[in-house]
């Protein structure tokens, strides 16, 4: 495997403090092979493009990272601020996945999320070493964004992709990864971040991109009708103002509500309808809303059952048979709960917390680098929105944990590798202690 670039890394620790070793090497190959891993899978190329359905591309080119990853992390044992973090979370599903009610469910779960999408993160860990390789990663991913917001707005301006959904005409996607409108409005709500960090850090051209991505996002929220993506935007939004809010109250108090009061009378009435039926729980159609409230009743009784959690993905089925009803929780914590109990939710906000310190840390160690600290920015605001969107959906057992883990514990490498360069930092950043408290 041929090697382009040669940057420093870290070889052990002592006395909590990262030593630096030079003269590991950066593979391209293999960076780019991640660049067009991350494309394919969001895209789903395999469905897209029948050949490569037909040569498990996408199986076959993940296996092949996969391998070289593991390699080059058996050779470079770094303890990264993530590492113990990660562990733990790995353990209690592992343990949860042999001791479930419904093993053979939890065990597709586990191999065929859990474990596939894991593999994200230690790409990233293992591929990632210079400030280049970082940014043909969250280029990759925004690449993959920008096509499925194009597809989403030319399906809401051809209308090809609306269709009735619960009352009101409602936008979906082109794949079945984003085909439900939940799903999609998701998708364009974990793009806001990075638009909003990153926008200021970058050239022209790119920030012509952005700006595009932000219309497509917009017309995705809205029009896919979600109230979870409604609800997400609004919070995710609120983080935002809150930090204009610091450096200039009454400049961005009158811009954010002007931008609330020209979104509600630029909305049409069947989607504000839809944001409304949020708080009063009337729906034009359907019954959405009182199904949510009972599997929220149903998910505490089978706690309580089962104060040790179900297993992995588990609660369908242990639903069905006590109540003979399938769907399962709808939300991210109720989720966590009856799946893993109390330790799956200590291990989950463990490693979350962890991500969002480790990011805090590199965004004050690395002040001079624009790049570095307004991604750590985006990652925060990512893992919040995605916590947002958990109030309405099952997010457990979904990617976005591991690309957050796998970018936070790249920038991390590559701060390192920057400050080790910099006579004025002496230490490079330590490790992150598991979770202490909740204060996400």
């Amino acid at each position: 495997m041929q090697t382009q670039s040669t940057v420093p890394t870290l070889s052990h620790r002592r006395n909590g403090i990262a030593k630096i070793r030079p003269g590991v090497q950066e593979s391209k190959f293999l960076v780019l092979g991640t660049c067009v891993y991350i494309v394919t899978w969001y895209l789903q190329l395999g469905l897209r493009i029948p050949i490569l359905g037909a040569i498990r591309f996408e199986f076959f080119l993940g296996s092949f990272l996969s391998v070289f990853a593991i390699l080059k992390l058996l050779q470079e044992p770094t303890a990264s601020p993530l590492k113990k973090p990660v562990l733990l979370f790995l353990s209690v599903l592992v343990f949860y996945t042999i001791f479930s009610y419904d093993r053979s469910q939890s065990w597709d779960i586990f191999y065929n999320r859990v474990l596939k999408f894991s593999m994200l993160a230690a790409f990233l860990a293992a591929f990632v070493r210079t400030e280049w390789a970082l940014k043909m990663i969250v280029g990759a991913f925004l690449l993959a964004m920008l096509k499925l917001g194009q597809e989403g707005f030319v399906g809401w301006y051809s209308g090809g992709m609306i269709w009735q959904n619960q009352g009101i005409p409602r936008l979906h996607g082109v794949t079945p990864l984003y085909r439900h409108p939940n799903s999609y409005s998701g998708m364009a709500v974990g793009c806001l971040p990075f638009i909003f960090y990153l926008f200021p850090v970058v050239k022209k051209w790119q920030q012509t991109c952005l700006a595009v991505l932000f219309i497509f996002c917009l017309i995705i929220i809205i029009y896919t009708g979600s109230r979870t993506g409604y609800v997400a935007t609004a919070l995710l939004g609120l983080y935002f103002w809150r930090e204009k809010l610091t450096r200039g109250k009454i400049k961005y108090f009158l811009m954010g509500a002007t931008l609330i009061f020209i979104t509600f009378i630029m909305l049409p009435e069947e989607y504000i309808g839809r944001i409304i039926s949020i708080f009063t729980l009337k729906e034009a159609e359907g019954s959405s809303s009182q199904a949510r409230l009972q599997i929220i009743k149903d998910s505490f009784s089978v706690f309580f059952s089962n104060p040790w959690g179900v297993g992995v993905a588990a609660f369908p089925s242990v639903r069905i048979e006590m109540f003979n009803r399938f769907q399962d929780t709808h939300n991210l914590y109720l989720e966590i709960l009856t799946n893993l109990s109390l330790p799956g939710l200590i291990a989950f906000f463990s490693m979350v917390y962890a991500t969002i310190k480790t990011n805090k840390i590199l965004i004050n160690k690395n002040t001079s680098n624009k790049f570095v600290t307004a991604l750590s920015r985006a990652i925060i605001a990512f893992l919040y929105a995605r916590l947002f969107l958990g109030m309405f959906g099952m997010d457990t057992y979904e990617i976005y944990w591991w690309l957050a883990i796998g970018l936070t514990i790249a920038t991390w490498r590559v701060s390192n590798s920057l400050n080790s360069q910099n006579p004025n930092i002496p230490k490079p950043i330590q490790e992150v202690p598991a979770l202490s408290r909740f204060d996400l």
